[in-house]
């Protein structure tokens, strides 16, 4: 029974001991996979899909930009909605609401004695994590929003061989992943400025989204690493991140592109 026993804890403990070894030292964040194959007819099955709240409640580490990403939204109409001027800052425990009827029961919230989470700012200090709430004061340091050029020149954000294409039906191919050894270098597929580097939404692990302009934004998931923070400007072909391990622990790059909001094909846009 002791010897049973004693093989049991070493087992236990080995585990645990692996399972931190995976977890840590490579930045890599496990990375939920949200869709399954159905074995008996073959065809993909959404494991986890968000739907939209009446009203949602700001976290630390939040962002407009996330939020309406996270839902499939366009910022610009979560905003218009919620009466959320630009740059859209946002606070640690307000209401965001996703449909009029709620809109109208949400209390406008204050300033005073309250916490920015989005407060869109020039440093350049990398965000890997959910950023921890900052003075309301600060929110008079916001700069300007970014605005863009109306006509954008793409690059692909690394060279590596596509392992899943984009599907306009699939909840799931709602990007093209690339295949890439770990800790290769992600460069901006189009100049713009970052609006959200961390990794509070589910399935995307280490993400960066890019605003190119006032239609299209563009995301990089999966990275192991990432080389900028939220308010940076960046340019076509600059080093954002690295990337890191997809769902099936292999190495790759989630890529997205969104237009006004809705995922479209990156290649058709990519050279």
């Amino acid at each position: 029974m002791l010897t049973v026993l004693a093989r049991g804890r070493w087992f236990g403990g080995l585990l645990l001991v692996s399972l931190l070894a995976a977890c840590g030292g490579t930045g890599y964040i496990p990375i939920q996979d949200l869709a399954v194959t159905n074995k008996g007819t073959g065809s993909i099955v959404l494991q986890y899909k968000p739907q939209a709240p009446k009203v949602y409640t700001v976290k630390g580490g939040d962002t407009l930009f996330a939020i309406a990403w996270r839902y499939g939204w366009d910022y610009k109409a979560l905003a218009k909605l919620n009466k959320i001027p630009a740059p859209y800052t946002i606070y640690v425990g307000q209401t965001i609401a996703f449909n009029p009827a709620s809109a109208t029961q949400v209390k406008p919230t204050t300033v005073k004695n309250t916490t920015t989470v989005s407060n869109t700012s020039t440093t350049r200090v990398p965000k890997q994590v959910a950023a921890k709430s900052q003075p309301s004061k600060q929110v008079s340091k916001s700069v300007q929003p970014y605005k863009g050029s109306s006509s954008l020149r793409w690059q692909w954000p690394l060279k590596g061989g596509i392992v899943e294409k984009f599907s306009g039906k699939s909840e799931t191919s709602k990007g093209v992943d690339i295949s890439a050894k770990p800790g290769s270098n992600v460069h901006a597929a189009a100049k713009g400025q970052i609006v959200y580097a961390g990794n509070g939404i589910q399935g995307y692990g280490n993400l960066l989204i890019i605003k190119h302009n006032d239609t299209y934004l563009s995301a990089y998931a999966y990275n192991s690493r990432l080389l900028v923070g939220e308010g940076d400007v960046v340019k076509l072909g600059q080093v954002i991140a690295q990337s890191g391990k997809g769902p099936q622990l292999d190495g790759r790059l989630h890529f997205e592109i969104r237009k006004d909001g809705k995922p479209v094909n990156p290649q058709s846009y990519l050279p």
